[in-house]
């Protein structure tokens, strides 16, 4: 499957998913009117905002772990049958809980063992000299590395469902599929990213045109949905886009 392809399926299965789009729009909204009191930078130093604020944090971070996984066996359903029961979406958030989580936490393991191996090399070019030629290795290195670590780390997450796989078997498989198709991968991403980043540009200007007249809180609760909306279709729409690839890339290997 090409990438427009991919970008393709991606859009038009989402289309049928919009009851799993729902269930996300319901928790981001959520999440978006929470976090207004919250972020008032009059209230940023009160000791029971900041702990509220945390405790809220981790709280929406483990329910989203069961929501990615209900979304992530449903995707799967839509993309193999043409057909997922909205009834699967607790036991598939169930199934896929712990290992999404066990996952994440190796992200978290690569991500903190990459930061401090380019930390290390950034201060060795630097003892060089610190001026623009070093600075501009400096920045051409991270971006380099920064682009493959998360090329190689998209697929993981489907190979946990699609391969019915465990943290350190999906991670292998997910990010052997990557280096074989780095480039289609990466291409993907991409296109993917660019769409979403035009999509959300054009609904924030019209939702800024609507919210000039209407009073700053008003402003804040509407933009709150509005973002909401978004971060719950694009996302599904990169999921479905993201399964499929890695589904096909599956299936030519074997």
């Amino acid at each position: 499957m090409g990438i427009m392809e991919a970008v393709k399926k991606g859009f038009s299965e989402t289309g049928k998913l919009m009851n799993v789009v729902m269930v996300f729009f319901i928790f981001n909204v959520v999440i978006g009117l929470v976090s207004l009191p919250l972020a008032d930078p009059a209230r940023a130093g009160n000791p029971g905002i900041v702990a509220v604020s945390i405790i809220s944090s981790l709280l929406f971070f483990l329910i989203f772990i069961f929501l990615q996984g209900g979304a992530l066996g449903m995707v799967k359903d839509q993309i193999k049958t043409a057909s997922a029961s909205m009834a699967q979406f607790n036991e598939y958030g169930k199934k896929y809980y712990l290992r999404i989580l066990g996952l994440l936490l190796l992200y978290i393991l690569i991500a903190i063992g990459v930061v401090l191996l380019l930390s290390l090399i950034s201060a060795g070019v630097l003892l060089m000299g610190d001026n623009v030629v070093t600075r501009s290795i400096v920045a051409a290195i991270v971006t380099v590395a920064a682009v493959i670590i998360i090329t190689m780390l998209i697929y993981p997450i489907y190979a946990v469902v699609v391969d019915d796989a465990g943290p350190f078997q999906a991670l292998k498989n997910g990010m052997s599929a990557a280096k074989s198709n780095f480039w289609k991968t990466f291409g993907l991403f991409v296109v993917l990213l660019v769409i979403s980043l035009i999509i959300s540009l054009v609904i924030g200007f019209v939702i800024g045109l609507i919210t000039v007249p209407l009073s700053p809180n008003v402003s804040q609760i509407l933009i709150a949905i509005v973002n909401a909306a978004v971060q719950s279709y694009i996302p599904i729409v990169m999921m479905v886009a993201f399964m499929g690839t890695y589904m096909g890339l599956i299936a030519e290997k074997k």
